[in-house]
């Protein structure tokens, strides 16, 4: 569906389209990033979150299963912790992985989900990290992860699809391809 013209009527014209119809996306022309960005915060309270694509020696990439689906490891930045540090936090949590080192940042992924009736809007920063199989992996069930393992190269194809599409993003970011 395609939207023109007076973005802040739309845009919730738009939303109110996408929530009842699954599967099918919005157009909205002639937006400002300001405009955007005005909008989202009027009607999301913003998040900032930070994950990690975690590489081993043998260039395993590390991933958790949870809620059905498979994932990278990321969360919530704590009051007055910058962003990167966050990132590392949340894998070291998340998998038990306690050999850690930042490399690069990847990118930044935008999703809205609803939690305990508020409208929320997390942007993730993503980090690219080196671990290793030395450390033992620990999922961390109260977060409902259920599993934290390497993921080969060859294995990559089938766990992705069993995936988000942002974490396909966040991964081909990254340089993977399959």
């Amino acid at each position: 569906m395609l939207f023109t013209g007076a973005f802040t009527r739309n845009f919730r014209l738009a939303i109110q389209h996408l929530e009842k119809i699954t599967g099918l996306g919005a157009i909205i022309e002639d937006v400002s990033a300001g405009s955007l960005q005005e909008v989202l915060y009027e009607l999301y309270t913003p998040i900032d979150a930070g994950g990690g694509v975690v590489v081993n020696e043998n260039g395993g990439v590390l991933m958790i299963y949870r809620r059905g689906k498979w994932d990278l490891p990321k969360g919530k930045r704590d009051d007055g912790e910058d962003i990167a540090t966050c990132a590392v936090r949340e894998v070291e949590e998340e998998t038990g992985l306690k050999t850690l080192s930042l490399t690069e940042k990847i990118c930044d992924t935008y999703h809205v989900y609803a939690q305990g009736g508020a409208n929320l809007l997390k942007c993730t920063s993503w980090y690219k990290m080196k671990g290793s199989v030395k450390d033992k992996l620990v999922p961390q069930q109260e977060e409902n992860i259920l599993e934290a393992r390497w993921i080969s190269e060859k294995e990559m194809p089938d766990i992705v699809y069993k995936s988000y599409e942002a974490i396909r993003e966040v991964l081909h970011a990254a340089g993977y391809k399959w």
